[in-house]
């Protein structure tokens, strides 16, 4: 019913629109609540530890999706395991200029570049402290932090530590956005004097905030482009282990435009369908990095091109732990939920 008759009607407007209203509607109306997890949440279908975290199963809700942690208990009702909100900055900020997302139907992709559009970390504090009271425990909430659009990337460590400090009791996990597109110069955060400073200073801030606050050290991971080359992911690996990072998402979004033949000169990431030859390669070669340390491994959290089962059991084999959808949920509607995981 969705991809047939409730889609077509939903991609006649705006995408952003769209989007929007769906995330108000349901924020709003909780009562559907009740009818969606009888309609399309699977249940418990295994336990997971990754990291410091069990997880009630293997598939989330992308970081993108939620920006500002308002539709929490819509994805908890789906069966979702886990969401990752933001990416959150440490003040609000409106993002680029509208309009910024666009749909491909004919490659099943979008093209965004939203610019970390949020409520600054006060907003989403309080909407998480609003969910917590009606999920479950055992339903994982991921935090997705970034630097403010006015920050320079030379102080970009700071925003970071802000996100931590001010978020450090509301989230399960936290997640560095170094490669988000639509941020300018973010990417330099992947090379090796930014990311080893950042990497060494937000573990420094984890472990002193754990012990101030008495709670469990979070676990960190790290989000990475999947354009980059071989060189450059071998020393994202090797800091990654150097300092104790939980595991790396793979991947954002691509600047590239890998089968897309229809002519179109919209900037921004492209996730989708083909996104996902270029994710599972990033995830491959992350998975045989893994292969070859005697004990400590990467976590590794697969993101990009999920539309099936198919599509999620080729990012397990790959050595994922964890998968995440998001363009995936657009195309197919909430029943892909349940076709994955059932």
């Amino acid at each position: 019913m969705y991809k047939y008759l409730i889609r077509p009607i939903l991609f006649l407007f705006d995408a952003e629109f769209i989007h929007n209203l769906i995330l108000s509607f349901f924020s709003k109306y909780t009562f559907f609540y009740t009818m969606l997890s009888f309609l399309y949440n699977p249940g418990k279908s295994e336990n997971i530890i990754a990291g410091s975290n069990e997880f009630k199963n293997r598939l989330g809700l992308a970081a993108g999706f939620d920006k500002y942690g308002t539709a929490i208990r819509f994805f908890h009702s789906l069966g979702f395991s886990h969401v990752e909100i933001g990416t959150v900055t440490p003040y609000p900020q409106p993002g680029n200029p509208k309009p910024r997302i666009f749909r491909l139907p004919d490659y099943q992709a979008i093209i965004n570049r939203m610019g970390f559009n949020n409520g600054g970390t006060i907003e989403v504090m309080s909407n998480i402290l609003k969910a917590r009271k009606y999920i479950q425990k055992d339903f994982i909430i991921g935090i997705n932090i970034g630097k403010n659009k006015m920050t320079e990337i030379e102080n970009a460590v700071l925003d970071y530590k802000i996100c931590l400090n001010h978020l450090y009791n509301y989230a399960d996990y936290f997640t560095l956005n170094v490669s988000s597109p639509n941020t300018e110069g973010l990417r330099k955060l992947q090379d090796r004097d930014y990311l080893d400073n950042l990497l060494s200073e937000i573990q420094s801030e984890n472990k002193s905030l754990s012990a101030e606050k008495s709670l469990k050290l979070k676990d960190i991971f790290l989000k990475i482009a999947p354009d980059i080359d071989d060189e450059q992911l071998n020393v994202i690996f090797e800091l990654c282990i150097k300092h104790d990072i939980t595991g790396i998402i793979a991947t954002n979004t691509t600047l590239k435009r890998p089968g897309i033949n229809t002519k179109t000169t919209e900037e921004g990431g492209l996730s989708g369908k083909p996104l996902r030859k270029l994710s599972n390669e990033i995830l491959d070669k992350l998975n045989k990095l893994n292969s070859v340390l005697p004990d400590k491994k990467l976590l590794l959290i697969a993101s990009g091109g999920v539309f099936n089962k198919d599509d999620f059991n080729e990012k397990l084999r790959s050595g994922a732990a964890l998968v995440q959808i998001y363009t995936g949920l657009i195309y197919e509607g909430p029943a892909i939920i349940k076709k994955i995981l059932k």
